[in-house]
């Protein structure tokens, strides 16, 4: 049994666990604390544990997926589908019409997984990341 809900407080040193086994580059406790006043950050909790973890944002006028992370055990599980249809269900909620994101050039994974879930590749940005570019994706939603 799982449930999606708002991230808490007490659930920040799992999800930087998560982020530590998922990014060349994580995202620092205090960026998470950060954000925890945001509807938009969601985990996903399965028997106690947190498993994955999202972080919905704006830019330029539209909804943008900020981070989004799997265990690394939990993944092709659908975890990560779970929480990126939420995303886009609380996006809607708020009136937004489009959704972004941008992922590692090198990411070739995780550009077929927002392929496979509607996103389309919009832009390339060079240096965005400290050792890639980054492909801006979108999709309307």
């Amino acid at each position: 049994m799982y449930i999606i809900r708002k991230a808490q407080e007490k659930d920040i040193s799992e999800i930087v666990v998560i982020e530590d086994m998922s990014f060349p580059v994580p995202w620092p406790h205090f960026l998470f604390m950060s954000n925890m006043g945001n509807p938009g950050f969601i985990v996903y909790q399965e028997k106690k544990r947190i498993t994955g973890y999202a972080i919905l944002g704006t830019f330029m006028n539209n909804a943008h997926l900020l981070s989004i992370a799997v265990h690394p055990a939990h993944r092709r599980h659908g975890v990560g589908s779970l929480l990126l249809q939420k995303c886009i269900s609380i996006a809607r909620y708020y009136g937004y019409e489009n959704m972004t994101l941008e992922v590692r050039e090198k990411n070739l994974e995780g550009q077929r997984f927002y392929q496979a879930n509607g996103f389309k590749e919009k832009e390339s940005i060079e240096g965005y990341y400290l050792d890639d570019n980054a492909v801006r994706m979108q999709r309307k939603i």
